[in-house]
């Protein structure tokens, strides 16, 4: 938000929300004037059985609609790897979609983003579109991009079935993108907690970390505007209720509808306010070095950058108090909110520090060099003592 309390605030996907409401997919890809669709997963969906329970509807539904499936794809590697995304990209083509369907987490959802985005450039290979660590385009000069594109979200926690940005991940380079662009994000976002109950408890938690993380970084902005702020202080509510209830029963289908609700709320509180988020630059230069699953890098790191990091935060205490239900004021309100947050993982037996991945003290020069050309860096370069503390307590060197 500018100083003159002036924003822009773009949220394109239209919602369908509930359990059940994956059975609408066939009819939502008819209406959007898709007839061949290319459904992209991953390996563990298609073992899990998720990915056929899907490709099934469109047989079901056939007669009525008009719509099958083109193909599916399920090579879709962690952390939405660009290489991955060329080999879906030739597969997309080959098969003659109109239509993309995807099925899965976030690195799922954000390398189906980069096949349209391909597909609406005409190039060969993603490469071509990432040139730079950061990539951003808005209307006009990118305009819709002409595939019907559907996002159905199997984690609550990276939100990005209704974003319009994308992190991919360069194996050659080492390096992870950040791709912002209008009419990336999902036409429709079909949100059905049925999808989610498979997830195990550490995943389950890791994922609502992830979200819970988004919304508090947003939070942390003093100047966000009221529709950002709305969606990221109801979204941190609704998973401090919820989280704590899917990870000890995985098949409450109320808490987990409020949770898929919840991380599409953060997410795109997120977007609508890229600022500085320092949990996330420690949490992306740990995925990209160490291999450390994002929601769990979050979930460890959220609580520890808040002590560390307090003064950051301190502007925004009030706020924080009223998601955590804390007293205080200023850098002792923060620090309960921190205390708080460290006590959700402790109940949900979520790790506390990565001392499990065993990482090096050698790592470190990494691990600084990815924090520093993080994309989101820019908005707010970490101090090298703060880097060295964090580092030292997630990783537990003496």
């Amino acid at each position: 938000m500018s100083s003159t309390g002036a924003f822009q605030y773009w949220q394109r996907t239209m919602v369908h929300a509930g359990p059940g409401t994956v059975l609408r997919l066939p009819g939502l890809f008819s209406g959007l004037g898709s007839s061949k669709v290319l459904l992209v997963s991953d390996q563990g969906l298609k073992d899990a059985g998720v990915v056929d329970r899907v490709a099934a509807l469109f047989d079901e539904q056939r007669g009525p609609c008009g719509v099958r499936l083109a193909g599916v794809f399920t090579d879709t590697a962690p952390d939405a790897e660009s290489s991955c995304i060329d080999d879906c990209l030739a597969v997309a083509r080959a098969s003659g979609a109109d239509g993309l369907l995807a099925l899965g987490g976030g690195s799922v959802l954000d390398s189906v983003k980069l096949v349209k985005l391909a597909m609406y450039f005409k190039v060969d290979s993603v490469a071509q579109l990432l040139k730079s660590p950061v990539k951003m385009m808005q209307w006009p000069e990118v305009d819709y991009m002409g595939v019907p594109h559907i996002s159905v979200p199997t984690t609550a926690g990276t939100g990005a079935e209704v974003t319009n940005g994308a992190v991919i991940y360069n194996k050659d380079l080492g390096i992870k993108h950040l791709v912002v662009s209008h009419y990336l994000e999902s036409d429709i976002a079909v949100l059905d907690a049925h999808m989610t109950t498979g997830l195990p408890p550490m995943l389950t938690a890791a994922t609502g970390m992830d979200a819970l993380t988004h919304a508090i970084e947003t939070m942390g902005h003093p100047n966000t505007g009221h529709f950002t702020l709305a969606h990221a202080e109801t979204s941190a509510k609704i998973i401090m209720q919820n989280l704590p209830k899917v990870v000890a029963d995985g098949s409450d289908l109320l808490a987990r509808q409020a949770m898929l609700n919840a991380s599409a709320m953060a997410c795109n509180s997120v977007v609508n306010d890229f600022g500085p988020s320092p949990v996330h630059n420690f949490a992306h230069a740990f995925g990209a070095v160490c291999h450390i699953h994002h929601g769990e890098a979050n979930g460890v790191l959220l609580p520890i950058v808040m002590e560390e990091f307090a003064d950051f935060y301190v502007p925004v205490a009030d706020r924080l108090k009223g998601v955590f239900g804390v007293e205080g004021e200023g850098r002792a309100a923060v620090l309960a909110c921190a205390a708080r947050i460290s006590a959700l993982l402790e109940e949900m037996g979520h790790p506390r520090d990565f001392t499990r991945h065993d990482i090096p003290l050698s790592k470190m020069p990494d691990i600084v060099l990815a924090i520093a050309h993080d994309p989101i860096a820019a908005f707010l370069p970490l101090p090298m003592d703060l880097i060295e503390t964090v580092c030292s307590r997630v990783c537990n060197w003496s």
